[in-house]
This record gives structure tokens, sequence and C-alpha cells, in this order.
């Protein structure tokens, strides 16, 4: 977090998307990765302290009845977990909604919260390895992961979008909809790999390191939806709003047959003097077949106000595709000085990363910048002090995660043992 995201060192992000750097060894001079780093989850004691467990019960946070209900908190909590600690948070519209409503006639003006509204797609999605334990002979390397995607995505149509982006009255006879894309699918995946030296020395050297998976699907889900309402000839007559709501969702659930797949991890790292280049892609061709899902077409009856499904087709074969994400890393090292630049896409999007960290002895001090999936610049500082076989780290960063445009703050800490 202190330098803006980037991975300098062996741990972290490196290894992890590029399979060459598990046989690239730190540089003389540098600390080696530690044996082990325990968070310090300051956020989490911050968090509970403001909303105690036992009055859950009654905290307006969760509460949709409370007259200090904001569900804009809530998102925000969603998308930002409480683990490290807020130093800003971006602000929370809290001002009255107002609504024109006249016999033919109806408006919505969100006043500041209409800037909280997307004129384009928005969600989130992720790709990720939750456990991967192997071991490792000669270059070697067998092992078993666990691996996670979820991507969930909205669009506002346009009719709608003009009602509570830009404050326009509700029409006759017009459509309103909201359209939204949903995936998860999880499982594990025997591995195989190796990564080695083949050029050079331990200064100037060229890496290549690659692994074979052989994944294993337990559980699937997607659905696609449109719904929404559209309006009669008058806004409030004798006929009103008709909900309307059109539904695909696909499943193959836990303790059914299993998804099979094979993708590939490839990577290669250069090292010259002060200066090492890598790049790491990863799921290479990962595409699962699952072969004994279920669809259901769904939609809303207006009579009986209920979802009926429509159609059903068991024991259909279906593929999912892992996104390919990857890593490319440039660094340059100068006696204590260390600075780099990561260009990563780890499933939710491309980012730009650089950072620096400069040890004076025992202590470190560290600083970054990158551009997130918006495109928006954030930032990052801290720094660290070793003690013996141990450091305690601090960092602070910048980001753009909740619904608002404005940038918050939280700091992580962390203590390692060497």
């Amino acid at each position: 977090m202190a330098m803006g995201g980037v991975s300098l060192s062996r741990d972290g992000n490196l290894t992890r998307y590029n399979a060459a750097y598990r046989a690239v060894l730190n540089r003389p001079g540098q600390p080696g990765a530690p044996k082990l780093t325990v968070p310090l989850p300051l956020g989490l004691y911050h968090f509970f302290h403001d909303h105690p467990i036992s009055q859950f019960k009654y905290d307006p946070l969760f509460h949709p009845d409370s007259a200090r209900f904001n569900p804009v908190e809530l998102i925000d909590l969603i998308l930002n977990p409480p683990f490290n600690y807020p130093l800003k948070q971006p602000p929370t519209p809290t001002n009255d909604v107002a609504f024109g409503v006249g016999k033919d006639s109806l408006q919505i003006l969100l006043g500041d919260a209409q800037t909280l509204v997307p004129e384009g797609p928005f969600g989130f999605t992720g790709s990720s390895r939750l456990f991967d334990l192997n071991l490792s002979v000669k270059g070697a390397r067998v092992g078993v992961m666990t691996w996670l995607q979820d991507k969930v995505s909205f669009q506002l149509g346009d009719s709608l979008l003009s009602v509570l982006k830009e404050g326009n009255p509700v029409t006759h006879q017009t459509d309103y909809t909201l359209t939204q894309h949903s995936l998860a699918q999880a499982g594990f995946a025997p591995s195989l790999g190796w990564a080695g030296r083949v050029y050079g020395d331990s200064a100037r050297g060229f890496y290549v390191g690659g692994a074979a998976h052989y994944y294993f699907g337990v559980a699937y889900g997607q659905a696609s939806s449109t719904g929404g309402f559209t309006t009669g000839d008058t806004i409030f007559g004798s006929n009103p709003l008709r909900l309307n709501a059109v539904n695909q969702v696909s499943y193959s659930p836990w303790g059914n047959s299993l998804g099979h797949g094979i993708g590939v991890d490839l990577g290669v790292v250069w090292v010259s003097g002060p200066i090492e280049v890598g790049l790491g892609v990863n799921d290479i061709g990962a595409t699962l077949t699952w072969g004994d899902t279920r669809t259901d077409f769904q939609h809303y009856d207006t009579t009986t106000d209920q979802i009926v499904t429509d159609s059903v087709h068991k024991n259909q074969e279906t593929k999912t595709k892992l996104p390919v994400l990857y890593l490319g890393n440039l660094a340059y090292t100068t006696g204590s000085t260390t600075v780099g630049l990561n260009v990563i896409n780890g499933g939710n999007g491309t980012k730009l990363r650089v950072g620096a960290e400069q040890r004076f002895g025992p202590f470190v001090v560290r600083g970054g910048l990158g551009r997130d999936e918006r495109k928006k610049l954030q930032f990052g500082g801290g720094g660290g002090i070793r003690l013996g076989p141990m450091e305690l780290d601090v960092g602070f960063a910048t980001n753009s995660n909740s619904l608002s445009d404005e940038r918050s703050i939280t700091m992580a800490t962390s203590l390692s043992i060497y």
C-alpha cells in the first residue's frame, strides 16, 4: 500500500503472477522475504467500536426501517470491507429526495445523490487464488490451489437514466429498465510446473517459468436479467405501472458433477545488473466445461405477482472461461534504493503503479502512486522499522472504491518475522 500497490520484492504479486520469479533470488544486500507476515486489522477494531456486534439488531446501518438508514453508506461498506483503518472517508450524500407527484406526472429529484447514479455499466469483478500449497525440488514444483471468479455488472436503460440522473419526468407508454449480468464459479486445481535460469548467472541472467493446471470446478452459476416497469396512458390511472422482468439462470450447484478444464501460467524475467524486467501471464486457455448444468427461463407474472418459470433445460453442457491475468514489471536497484513500475490486470481492470523504497539501516521509507481501473490517480506512502528478526510496517493509501468520486484514505499495518 505504501508504494501505491507496486511489488518490488520476491514476495507478493511478483511470484503470484509470474512463475519465473520462483527461481529468481533476492539481490545481495536486500532483505529476503519474511517467513511470516501478520496483518494488524486496526480497521476492524474501529468498525466494531462504532458498530458493536451486540447492537447489530438496532444499528441503523443495517436496517432500512431506521430513519437514519442510508443505502449509500451500506453499499460503500460492501465495496470496502473495513479491514484497514479509515483516516478519511468519502462523503455520504444525506440530502432529502424530492418527489413531484401529480395525477398524471411523476418526477424524482435526487439532489446531490444524482452524482452517484452511474451513466455506464457498473459493478465489480475479481479472479483470485485463495490458497496455493506446493512443494518444489530443483525448480520442479507440484501443488494444488483453490480458485474463485466473480463478476456482477448492472446498467440503467436510457429512459431510467434520464429520470434518475437528469431529473426528467416520467413519460407515457415508456419502458424503464435495468439489466444485470452476474457470474460466480469456484474450484481447485492440481498444478505441475518448473522455473529456472536458462542463461547467464545471478548478476545477469534470463529466467523462465511455467505451470500447467487441471481445473476442477465445484460450483458455478450465472444469471442475466432485464427488469423494470412500463407506464400506461396515464401515470396514476386505472392501469398503473406494469412491472416486467425476464431472467435466464444457469447453474451447477455444489455436489453436482465437477467442471473440467486445463490452463497454463507462463513467465519470463531478465536480470541485468541493477535492472530487472519481468512479464507473467496466468490462466491462459483456462476454459471449463460443465457437463451437467441446468438453465431456467423465467418472467414476472403480473396477475400473481410472482416469478414464473417458463422452461427448464437440464443436463446441458456449459463452457465458462477464466479471465487471462497478467503482470509486467520493471525495477531498478542501486545500493539501498529500489524503484519500480507494475502494469497489472488481476481480473478487475488494468492498473498502472509506480513505487520506490529507501532503506536507512533498520529504517525504511516507501512511496508510490498508481492509476486504478477507473483511470484515477491514487497515492501511497509509509515506512517501517526492523528490530532484530521482526519488522513493523505501516502504509497509507488513497482509493476511489466507493460510490463517491472523492478519494478516501486508509492505513494498513503489519508485523513481519524474518
